[in-house]
């Protein structure tokens, strides 16, 4: 089977005529610069790039769908179909677009990828009145969606530490890339990963979240904002977790920075607009040279990193 084909050209009505930053058109060119490089090179990885498409929509079955049990997130298992065997090509921190028959579609990054099932793994977050979640939550096991992608992600070799912001849902952008890092026997890279809920129970694979914690090179701080009985909850911790009442404040920033200034650091954000901009713009003001700060979720038209 050809796991590398050439990337399928766009119809003229997959360009949305907005004028926007990077046109389906430029993915595409640059989609195609990429697999002639590969070709040229004959550096294959036997991803199965044909399973998935950055032009075009490509259909996933729903494999699963659970509620977690609170703030109503739910996990999501999309699979190829018709099922195939193979890793896809979706590195940790890259996102991808799932479409519904309507044309509706919303962004979402991986947790998890399989490497021998072609499926993968999100967190949707249903947002009350929600157009798009609505009629997600309404489909049923063995329905099947459109899957465009992969998006984005970031890189950290270079850096001597990551340091990550997480909102909410926004976890899902990094719990891959630290599990991918600490997977790395040769990774040195300091993980620090700050992360504000609004409860305990909301916070997001906790479990999984404490396993990467016990790694010498990884620490998880978690902010709870609407824990009303502290001492009570308090009881509720598991040993070792590193647990703050409140937000993530400006002088938490100044702690955080402070503690980095001998270190090369690359900053990655990643929650909802209001988030994503006030711990962007404390970390300006904390002088982090926006070059270093990556925004790994941001719908703001008129917010821009760099």
């Amino acid at each position: 089977m050809m796991y590398d084909p050439p990337p399928e050209r766009p119809s003229e009505s997959d360009c949305c005529g907005n004028g926007c930053a990077e046109c389906v058109f430029d993915v595409y060119d640059r989609e195609c610069a990429r697999w002639r490089r590969r070709r040229r090179t004959g550096r294959g990885d036997g991803l199965r790039r044909d399973l998935l498409s950055a032009t075009k929509c490509t259909p996933y079955r729903i494999v699963s769908a659970r509620p977690l049990g609170h703030d109503d997130v739910h996990a999501y298992t999309f699979a190829a179909t018709p099922a195939a065997r193979g890793r896809l090509p979706i590195a940790y921190s890259q996102h991808v677009h799932v479409r519904l028959a309507d044309g509706l579609d919303r962004p979402y990054t991986p947790v998890a990828v399989a490497d021998d099932g072609c499926s993968f793994d999100v967190l949707v977050k249903a947002h009350p009145g929600g157009r798009f979640t609505g009629r997600l939550l309404a489909m049923s096991v063995d329905d099947v969606v459109g899957v465009r992608g992969p998006y984005g992600g970031v890189r950290y070799d270079g850096y001597d530490s990551a340091v990550m912001f997480a909102g909410g849902t926004g976890v899902a952008a990094f719990v891959g890339l630290i599990r991918n890092a600490l997977d790395d026997d040769k990774c040195e890279t300091l993980l620090r990963l700050h992360y504000s809920c609004k409860t305990l129970d909301g916070v997001l694979m906790r479990k999984e979240l404490a396993d990467c914690a016990a790694y010498w090179n990884c620490a998880v701080h978690l902010y709870l904002t609407r824990e009303h009985d502290w001492s009570q909850r308090s009881k509720s911790f598991w040993y070792n977790e590193n647990i703050t009442e409140g937000r993530i404040s400006q002088d938490c920033v100044a702690k955080i920075v402070d503690k980095q200034q001998d270190l090369k650091t690359l900053w990655l954000i990643c929650g909802n607009d209001e988030f994503n901009r006030y711990v962007f713009d404390s970390l300006v003001d904390h002088n982090i040279k926006r070059d270093d700060i990556r925004l790994l979720n941001n719908s703001t038209k008129d917010f821009e990193v760099s």
